[in-house]
């Protein structure tokens, strides 16, 4: 409920997280201090030290035990050399700003930068909640505690994102098959060729009543406005009904690898059944 000068330091080439800085002190906000608010209080820009400071300050956990340290005299145009900070009277908290290169506490191992996107997040609530709502429990003395709580989500929306970020080629999506929205895409060729048509909607029907989740495009569109369509989505697998089916035969398209086989009409249904089991 008060505003406070805190001064932070860190090495020359680090920078400050706001997030560590506040936890560190407790704060709500930070706010960068006026050269004039530091004037007042005897301090000069660019020249500030830890030694014989009359005000809170905090230094980063990495220079604890640095040695031949370079740090402001608090006097101007003066600067101190081969400091050691470690018999301080401060405190030393973690406030800089993670960068690559960086070394782990615990292993040295180096610190590297990955893009990631959040699927799902965890928040620790405690007793924010189950204290004003007087929630509580016996617990095992028979005395009465407030619940601990916690809550959860997952993001539908940014796990699709994350599974087309891992599936994907030149041409559009690769579903996986565990969480593609179609297994199955029956793509006519021709759909003023009643054999074609008649033929497709047989084996979607049939396809449907095996448990396949399958969708029959026969949209007066040209086949190649279709087959893009197909790779663009990404749908697994793709049943191509064409002019070979006079020959009894259709293709079928793997869309992971865009192979084509031919294969008789009689055999497809046998064919996707194996390749989604």
């Amino acid at each position: 409920d008060k505003d406070e000068i805190v001064i932070f330091f860190l090495r020359g080439n680090d920078d400050l997280q706001e997030t560590k800085a506040k936890n560190a002190i407790g704060a709500v906000e930070l706010e960068d201090v006026s050269e004039e608010d530091l004037e007042k209080i005897g301090l000069i820009p660019g020249f500030i030290g830890p030694f014989e400071l009359k005000v809170k300050y905090i230094i980063d956990e990495d220079l604890k035990w640095a040695k031949n340290l370079i740090c402001g005299a608090n006097e101007i145009d003066y600067h101190l050399i081969g400091c050691d900070l470690s018999n301080l009277e401060a405190k030393f908290a973690d406030i800089a700003a993670i960068k690559k290169g960086d070394r782990c506490s615990k292993c040295s191992g180096e610190l590297i930068f990955k893009k990631g996107i959040e699927v799902a997040h965890i928040f620790q609530l405690g007793t924010r909640y189950s204290s004003p709502l007087e929630a509580k429990f016996l617990d095992k003395n028979g005395k009465q505690k407030p619940f601990v709580m916690g809550t959860y989500g997952i993001g539908v929306s940014r796990l699709v994102a994350a599974i087309i970020e891992q599936n994907h080629d030149e041409k559009g999506c690769i579903w996986p098959k565990s969480v593609a929205p179609f297994l199955v895409d029956i793509v006519v060729s021709n759909i003023k060729d009643v054999d074609q048509i008649e033929f497709a909607k047989t084996l979607y029907d049939n396809l449907l009543n095996k448990n396949v989740e399958v969708v029959l495009d026969d949209r007066d569109e040209r086949f190649g406005f279709k087959m893009r369509d197909f790779e663009l989505i990404g749908f697994p697998y793709a049943i191509i009904i064409g002019k070979t089916l006079s020959d009894g035969v259709v293709e079928f398209v793997d869309r992971k690898t865009l192979q084509k086989v031919k294969i008789k009409k009689e055999e497809i249904i046998d064919l996707i059944l194996d390749k989604i089991s």
